[in-house]
C-alpha cells in the first residue's frame, strides 16, 4: 500500500499544483478583466460628457458647464465625474486628486487612469482623466472616480468559488484516484509481496492469480513461471544430489572395502597364532583319550575360548569397518576412536614393522560426529603412514587442541579446534605434489597400490564434519596430516 498512497500523494500534488495555479490565473484575469472594463466604460463616458462640455462651455459658459456636470453626477450612481485643472495648484478646489506626476499622459491631450486610495472614502478609487480643451492657457480634464469595493467583491466571489471548487476537486480526486491506486497498484502489490515472501521462505505452491493485462499482471504470471522452473530445479537438484550422494557413499564404502584388503593379510597373520593356540590345545584333550585330569581339560578349554574370543573380536573389527550404513552423528571422544583405530590396525604396522604409538593426552576431546566416517578418515591416514614409514619407524598419533583459523575457502570460526595429528618418518611428500594430495586419482604410489582416492574421501568427510586436513611434509623428514573437527558445542 506505500507505493499506492506515494502514487496518490504525487498526483493529488501535481493536481493542487495544477488547480492553484489556474485560479490565480483565473482571479488575475478577472480582476484585469474587470480594471480594463471600469477604464473602458469611464473613458468612453468621459469622452462623450467631454464632447458636450466644451459644446456648453463656448456656448453657455462655465457655469452652463458645470451644471451639465450635474446632472450627469445625478444620473450616473457608480461613477463621479468632477471638472479639474491639471495644472492646479495644492489649494485649488478643482485640483485632481491623482499627483501630477502620474498625469503626463493627460497633460499631453491623452486619457490616462491611476488606481488611488480616496481620502475620506472607503478602499480603493480609479481614476480616469480625460482631458477636454476649453482654455488655452490651462489644460482641463474630467475626473471621472470609481470605487473599486465592486470589484474587490468579484474578485473575491471568484477567488472563494475557486477555492471551493479546488478542495472538491482534490477530495474528489483523491478519493477516486486513492481507490484506483488501491484496487490497480495497492492490492496487486501487496499480493505480490505476500507471494515473494513466501518463495523465500521456500514455499512455492499456490500459483497467484491477478487479473488485467497491466505490468502488475505480466509481473505475477512471470513469477508463477519462476516458480515452476525452481520447482523443476529442485526436483533435479534434489534427484541429482541423492545420486550424488549414493554414489559418494557407495564410494567410500569401496574405498573401506579396499582397505580392509589391505589390512587382511595382516588379520590373517594375527588370526594365526590364536588358531595354532586352539588347534593345540584341542588336540592335547584329544591326546589324552579322557584320561587328562579335569583341571588340565578345563585349563585347556579356557585358554581355547580366550583365543577364540580374540579371533571374534579381531574379525568383528574388520567386518564393523567393512560394512556400509547411513551417517549417524552422536557425541564422541576422539581420543576413543584413535585407540579402536590403532588397535585394528596394529597387525598391518606389525606386517611393516613400523611402530604405533598414541599421545591422547587427559584432556577429552568430544565433537559430534559419525563414528564410522572419522574412523575411515583415520584407518586412510595412518595406513598411508605405515606405508610411507621405514621398517623399526614410528607412526605418532597426537590428540588435542588447537587454536587456529580456517584456511582460504574453507567456512568456519578463528578459535579452538579438536586435532589429531598423524605423523610418520617416511621419505615426504615433495613440494609440487602437496598442493594435489587431496584431489581425486591422484596419487605417487606404483601402480596397484592405491587409487587415489582415499585421501580425497578422507577430506570429504572431514569437511561433512566442518572441519578441514592440514598437511605438512619435508622431503626425507616424513609428513605430518592434521585433521581439525569443531569440538562439540555444549549446551
Amino acid at each position: 500500500m506505500k507505493l499506492a498512497a506515494k502514487l496518490v500523494f504525487v498526483l493529488l500534488v501535481v493536481i493542487i499544483v495544477i488547480l492553484i495555479a489556474d485560479g490565480y490565473v483565473s482571479v488575475n484575469r478577472a480582476a484585469d478583466l474587470f480594471d480594463t472594463d471600469m477604464k473602458h466604460d469611464a473613458r468612453l463616458l468621459g469622452s462623450a460628457v467631454g464632447g458636450l462640455m466644451s459644446d456648453v462651455w463656448r456656448t453657455g459658459g462655465e457655469r452652463r458647464a458645470l451644471e451639465l456636470l450635474d446632472d450627469v453626477n445625478r444620473a450616473e450612481q457608480e461613477l463621479t465625474v468632477r471638472w479639474v485643472w491639471l495644472n492646479g495648484d495644492a489649494n485649488e478646489p478643482q485640483r485632481p486628486l491623482a499627483p501630477k506626476d502620474r498625469l503626463g499622459p493627460a497633460l499631453r491631450g491623452e486619457a490616462v487612469s491611476v488606481e488611488l486610495t480616496a481620502k475620506g472614502a472607503d478602499g480603493r478609487h480609479i481614476y480616469t482623466y480625460v482631458p477636454v480643451a476649453v482654455d488655452r492657457d490651462r489644460p482641463g480634464a474630467l475626473e471621472l472616480s470609481e470605487s473599486l469595493l465592486p470589484r474587490d467583491r468579484y474578485v473575491q466571489s471568484i477567488r472563494m468559488r475557486t477555492i471551493t471548487l479546488t478542495v472538491l476537486m482534490i477530495v474528489m480526486s483523491g478519493l477516486f484516484v486513492l481507490s484506483l491506486g488501491v484496487a490497480w497498484i495497492g492490492r496487486p502489490l501487496q499480493r505480490l509481496i505476500e507471494k515473494t515472501r513466501r518463495i523465500g521462505d521456500g514455499d512455492l505452491s499456490g500459483p497467484l492469480h491477478l487479473h488485467g493485462h497491466d505490468e502488475l499482471t505480466e509481473l505475477a504470471r512471470a513469477v508463477n513461471g519462476m516458480c515452476d522452473q525452481l520447482v523443476a530445479a529442485w526436483d533435479r537438484l534434489r534427484a541429482e544430489t541423492e545420486a550424488r550422494v549414493k554414489a559418494l557413499e557407495q564410494l567410500r564404502h569401496t574405498d573401506r572395502v579396499r582397505t580392509v584388503g589391505t589390512l587382511a593379510s595382516g588379520i590373517a597373520h594375527e588370526l594365526g597364532t590364536p588358531l595354532n593356540v586352539v588347534s593345540g590345545r584341542a588336540g592335547l584333550i584329544l591326546a589324552g583319550g579322557g584320561a587328562l585330569p579335569a583341571s588340565e581339560v578345563a585349563e585347556n578349554a579356557g585358554i581355547i575360548k580366550t583365543q577364540a574370543e580374540r579371533m571374534t573380536k579381531i574379525i568383528r573389527q574388520l567386518l564393523d569397518f567393512a560394512r556400509q550404513h547411513p551417517r549417524e552423528t552422536a557425541s564422541l571422544d576422539l581420543r576413543t576412536i584413535v585407540s579402536e583405530t590403532l588397535e585394528m590396525l596394529g597387525s598391518l604396522a606389525k606386517k611393516h614393522g613400523a611402530r604405533l604409538k598414541a599421545v591422547l593426552g587427559d584432556d577429552p576431546c568430544t565433537a559430534n560426529a559419525d563414528r564410522g566416517q572419522i574412523q575411515q578418515v583415520l584407518t586412510n591416514l595412518i595406513v598411508n603412514a605405515v606405508q610411507a614409514t621405514a621398517a623399526s619407524s614410528e607412526v605418532t598419533v597426537v590428540c588435542r587442541r588447537a587454536v587456529m583459523r580456517p584456511p582460504q575457502g574453507v567456512e568456519g570460526y578463528d578459535g579452538e579446534y579438536l586435532c589429531i595429528d598423524v605423523r610418520d618418518e617416511g621419505e615426504g611428500v615433495a613440494e609440487e605434489n602437496v598442493g594435489h594430495i587431496f584431489d581425486p586419482f591422484f596419487t605417487t604410489k606404483d601402480v596397484g597400490e592405491g587409487t587415489g582416492l582415499g585421501l580425497s574421501i578422507a577430506y570429504g568427510i572431514v569437511r561433512e564434519h566442518g572441519g578441514w586436513i592440514d598437511v605438512r611434509s619435508e622431503r626425507g623428514k616424513g609428513s605430518c596430516f592434521s585433521v581439525y573437527l569443531p569440538p562439540e558445542q555444549k549446551a
